[in-house]
């Protein structure tokens, strides 16, 4: 069992350093583009602008799917101004989520 979990831990971790820096996002009145992949605003229980200091780092979207529950897209301050105006229309926003334990270790790690 500690094998297929460590096995899991392994491609996650791949997939994750191997993505994409840039990624394209459109937004339109019914879903969110990223990349070519679509997300209906139905699918999308909340998200979450997170900073650090000041400065915008991630947009965090909660999505209501078994396996990926959250979709995380690094921004900076601009698009987040953008991001602010906009999908308040359409999702609602949790203003209180932050990076969790692990993420906040893999962050000052940089992995």
């Amino acid at each position: 069992m500690s094998f297929i979990i460590l096995l899991l831990s392994g491609i996650i971790f791949y997939i994750e350093n191997n993505s994409n820096d840039n990624v394209k996002i459109d937004i339109s009145e019914l879903w969110i583009k990223v990349d070519d992949f679509f997300y209906d605003y139905s699918k999308i229980e909340s998200f979450t602008l997170i900073y650090e200091w000041e400065n915008a780092i991630v947009c965090r979207l909660n999505l209501q799917k078994k396996w990926i529950k959250q979709l995380d897209l690094k921004i900076d301050n601009t698009v987040a101004l953008e991001l602010k105006q906009i999908l308040p229309n359409y999702i609602k926003e949790n203003e209180k989520e932050d990076f969790s334990f692990t993420d906040k270790i893999i962050r000052i790690l940089k992995l």
